[in-house]
């Protein structure tokens, strides 16, 4: 499948007018996730931004995005543009068809709130800890990711 031909089958299946692709590139805004949809030669590739770094605790949360990583679909970067924590996702263009890119882009969107939500419940943590709070439990809860 061409990348225009699956964004045009995607704006149909889903109702939305004037989704045309720009430098073999859309956005979509889907419950206040924005999702970048990029074709990169025979790929596709799905970015949702997730947050900015914490200031305190940011080794700590860098690490659990790197360990979730091993366990994903999704993997984690840091925006060079805009400093950001992004997942991202690569799907082959050549074998995709439209259940599997609907199913990719709602599996990305839900990853993006938990992180996200995981972002915001951990800046206040991370904050006590480095003002010398004693804290009973690790930073980040449990060992151990979910997978995303």
């Amino acid at each position: 499948m061409e990348f225009k031909e699956l964004i045009d089958s995607f704006a149909k299946r889903h109702g939305i007018a004037d989704l045309a692709p720009e430098d073999d590139g859309v956005s979509l805004d889907i419950d206040g996730i924005v999702v970048a949809i990029v074709a990169v030669g025979g790929e596709i590739v799905l970015s949702a931004e997730i947050g900015e770094p914490p200031v305190e605790g940011r080794a700590e949360f860098a690490d659990a995005l790197l360990e979730a990583n091993m366990e994903s679909a999704a993997f984690f970067a840091k925006s060079a543009q805009t400093g950001k924590y992004m997942l991202l996702r690569r799907l082959n263009l050549l074998t995709l068809d439209d259940a599997a890119f609907d199913n990719s882009i709602e599996a990305l969107v839900n990853s993006a709130e938990v992180w996200r939500k995981m972002l915001d419940d951990f800046r206040p943590v991370a904050k006590a800890a480095a003002e010398g709070a004693d804290a009973e439990e690790p930073l980040l809860g449990a060992p151990g990711f979910m997978q995303v």
